[in-house]
């Protein structure tokens, strides 16, 4: 990856309107849009049908969720071993239109919260598929490496933004331990931190459904609880995109 790969700032013209969208505060900005049915049928479909092919390589002993199956569908370099030595080549699976789609809705949170940058860059895209029990423990993301010059070439980039598409998400998440009132099974939280927070909630707890997309920076702490319907998955696709400031 090099710095000419990097995609400039959208251009907007005059009166643009954005996609309708959520703002939620939690110490840092939240949006929530709407993706499209058929896009979400689209993954579904090409997901089922390159994991029965066995095209994907699975994440599990790479990612920190506590999940049997996270498959990588796009990764812009190389992964390496512990020791190392390569092991998979950089790919995409993911259809022109959906990547497209989604670094349209990056660079609206850009425009939107109005951040100066450089650009952006794609660096990694994977689904989760989580049985019951399964569930991500608290946790930030970081971006791609390879921008900088030798010996900080592995550094891994800090500010990006990640997108969090739900694909398929069981309504049933299982029998509540306690408190019904307040649900937690198959919920996802985001946790506000940092400085200034005083009149921002201490999280913002939010259940996915199949086409929700959120969009939220690298360093918001986020988990997913565990759900326990046992005769569905739920089913994430989450997409890294380094962001590069001015």
């Amino acid at each position: 990856m090099s710095i000419s790969s990097i995609e400039k700032p959208k251009v907007y013209k005059e009166g643009h309107t954005h996609l309708d969208y959520v703002r939620m505060e939690t110490g840092q900005t939240i949006l929530v849009f709407e993706a499209p049915q058929d896009m979400v049928l689209g993954m579904n479909t090409l997901y089922d049908k390159l994991v029965s092919e066995k095209l994907l390589y699975n994440m599990n002993n790479r990612l920190l969720g506590k999940i049997s199956n996270e498959h990588s569908v796009f990764q812009s370099s190389k992964f390496y071993r512990d020791d190392d030595t390569e092991e998979v080549e950089n790919h995409n699976f993911i259809p022109d239109n959906i990547l497209e789609w989604i670094k349209e809705r990056i660079h609206d949170y850009l425009h939107i919260l109005r951040i100066s940058y450089i650009g952006i860059q794609p660096n990694s895209a994977w689904i989760n598929e989580m049985e019951a029990g399964e569930y991500n423990p608290v946790h930030n993301h970081n971006g791609g490496t390879g921008i900088c010059k030798s010996p900080l070439d592995r550094m891994p980039h800090k500010i990006g933004l990640i997108g969090l598409m739900g694909l398929k998400i069981p309504e049933d998440m299982g029998e509540e331990n306690t408190r019904k009132d307040n649900p937690r099974n198959g919920f996802t939280e985001f946790f506000g931190g940092g400085r200034a927070t005083q009149f921002a909630p201490f999280s913002t707890l939010i259940k996915l459904h199949a086409g929700m997309f959120i969009v939220h920076p690298y360093d918001v702490a986020h988990t997913v609880y565990p759900h326990f319907n046992k005769n569905e998955t739920r089913r994430t696709f989450a997409t890294n995109i380094d962001v590069y400031l001015n």
